[in-house]
């Protein structure tokens, strides 16, 4: 299948990529069919195949980039480093862990890569567009919210995964229909893995090894302290 059939399949099963707020707008007016006459629906639902695949290498390699970081860090997955270096079929993979595999040795690898960890980072930072915000009237309240101005589906990816890495974040209206678990998006400190944070100062998933280990980690933290201040 070509690229442009597959932008075209996967547009048809899920969500026309832009303009989603104008178009949704129009299609909710009595005056639909106005709006689908004068060529207007048409003019806002015409995109580029070559702006969809260039807005979703974007995404991809910065998640992609991302969620390797985080293996590499709390798992220790150094094959997942040394991996992240290929060229693709319409776009190649982050350059920046390509230094680190002339270290043959695992121990050695992760040692440099944990000194250069923060820097690593920040290029995921860097990458993120800048998210706009904006005031709008709630059509079916008739309040005055803020939100991010959404315009195309890749809004929406970058801002949920602006959540994803932010340690802080705006707190997220619950949806009371939705019936799976809600909150932020964390890295476990202890596995590394991901999971739904139901309050601002949990860092460790459920896991009840995570939950030894967090438990652990605060004796020692509480020891160290009442050490300190012993010799003090």
């Amino acid at each position: 299948m070509g690229i442009t059939d597959m932008v075209w399949d996967w547009c048809r099963n899920n969500i026309h990529p832009y303009n989603i707020e104008i178009l949704c707008q129009m299609m909710e007016q009595e005056n639909y069919g106005d709006y689908l006459l004068s060529g207007e629906i048409t003019s806002y639902g015409t995109f580029d195949v070559c702006d969809f695949v260039n807005d979703l290498c974007k995404l991809g390699s910065a998640y992609e980039y991302y969620d390797v970081l985080m293996q590499v860090r709390y798992n220790h997955d150094v094959a997942a480093g040394r991996a992240l270096y290929y060229e693709g079929r319409i776009c190649d993979s982050m350059p920046f862990l390509e230094k680190f595999r002339r270290f043959d040795n695992d121990e050695q690898f992760l040692c440099e890569f944990n000194k250069e960890h923060q820097d690593l980072k920040s290029n995921v930072l860097d990458m993120f567009p800048d998210i706009r915000w904006r005031l709008k009237i709630n059509p079916k309240t008739g309040k005055i919210e803020m939100g991010v101005d959404v315009q195309s589906v890749f809004d929406i990816a970058w801002y949920t995964f602006a959540r994803m890495v932010a340690d802080v974040a705006p707190p997220v209206d619950e949806d009371l229909d939705y019936m799976y678990s809600q909150g932020s998006i964390l890295t476990c400190m202890a596995c590394g893995e991901y999971f739904v944070r139901h309050s601002s100062r949990q860092r460790y998933c459920n896991n009840p090894k995570c939950q030894a280990e967090r438990n652990n980690r605060k004796s020692r933290e509480h020891y160290k302290r009442k050490k300190n201040n012993t010799k003090e």
